[in-house]
């Protein structure tokens, strides 16, 4: 572990609430503060943190249990009702109406009519235990202790029923009734150490990544059901994986601006040309050869070349970019620390 001495420097030590299978409310209502997002007409002008995009709806999630939810590629915005004020990190769609979003405290919120309400489906809360509750710990229990509270990063769903949440700590759950239950799948990748699994991201024939801290990453050829570890190209943290536009082709991003590509599913790796030094968070694809990522520092990285090499623009404003989308009109959607964005593409 990163920390041998782990059991004298927790201290006020966590407990995640029913790792194996899903949480009931009795489980962690009492440790959770369940006040509702409040409504705010800035909303769309504060920390925005991921956004998704299914044929006209489009839906983002930030600071304060903040979920945004547009019709009309990102025009008008109308603010969900969410049961949380917890910071969210992550949203994806599972079908047309149901959709998925993750946070801090490890919770998970579900929408069934395309991201106007939310139930919370789960939750890992913060727990205070005494010394006495610590020493009852097993050992497997005891390696939980730094999860509980921590924050699900990245969420995917396969279909309505088969998803997929990473996080902190090693945190890896899955359902396969849509949330109904989840469970900890976490021992389905070899990631004894625990580090933080920052994104799950799959292409279009079902292969899945997951890639985090450490240079930690996997693959699966099956929609999550075994994985398989790859030998990453560089041993700082990752922040996103965007597969495509070829089916075995992948973009791994992340710390000090570092990018790399590979052809044949993460086997071997180029690193791409870039003047880039910030943290990069996120990808989209733009027809067959381009590629943009965008980080903090107001970073936007432009290919026009199948992602081998880079020009970089920095925003004016200088906010951190973390997530962007293409919309059914052909433009972009971008979020971050100063809200959403929605720009024309351009090759400047």
């Amino acid at each position: 572990m990163r920390d041998s001495m782990m059991k004298q420097v927790v201290g006020a030590a966590l407990l995640c609430c029913g790792m194996a299978s899903a949480t009931s409310a009795a489980d962690y209502e009492k440790y959770l503060d369940l006040r509702a997002a409040i409504p705010s007409d800035k909303a769309a002008e504060s920390l925005l943190t991921d956004v998704d995009v299914f044929q006209n709806t489009v839906i983002m999630v930030g600071d304060r249990g903040h979920i945004l939810v547009s019709s009309d590629n990102g025009e008008q915005w109308t603010q969900a009702e969410v049961p949380v004020q917890y910071l969210l990190t992550a949203v994806d769609f599972g079908s047309e109406n149901k959709v998925w979003a993750v946070g801090h405290e490890g919770v998970i919120l579900h929408s069934a009519d395309a991201g106007k309400t939310w139930q919370l489906q789960y939750a890992n809360p913060h727990r205070v235990r005494t010394d006495e509750e610590l020493n009852q710990l097993t050992d497997e229990e005891f390696t939980k202790l730094p999860q509980a509270g921590s924050p699900l990063l990245d969420v995917w769903f396969r279909d309505e029923l088969v998803g997929f949440a990473v996080g902190a700590y090693g945190m890896f759950l899955g359902t396969e009734d849509g949330g109904k239950t989840w469970n900890d799948v976490s021992s389905r990748i070899e990631n004894y150490d625990g580090w933080h699994l920052n994104s799950i991201a799959a292409g279009e024939d079902g292969v899945v990544y997951i890639a985090g801290e450490k240079g930690v990453l996997f693959r699966s050829d099956d929609g999550g059901e075994n994985w398989t570890t790859l030998t990453g190209p560089y041993q700082g943290s990752y922040f996103g994986v965007l597969v495509g536009p070829m089916p075995d082709d992948v973009f791994l991003f992340g710390l000090q601006g570092n990018i790399f590509k590979s052809s044949d599913r993460g086997e071997t790796w180029t690193k791409a040309k870039s003047k880039a030094s910030d943290g990069l968070m996120d990808g989209v694809l733009l027809g067959s050869q381009g590629v943009m990522l965008v980080g903090n520092s107001g970073v936007i990285l432009t290919s026009q070349d199948g992602g081998a090499s880079f020009s970089m623009q920095i925003t004016k404003s200088r906010e951190a970019l973390l997530a962007i989308r293409k919309l059914p009109n052909g433009k972009l959607i971008m979020v971050g620390q100063g809200g959403v964005q929605v720009v024309a593409p351009s090759t400047k």
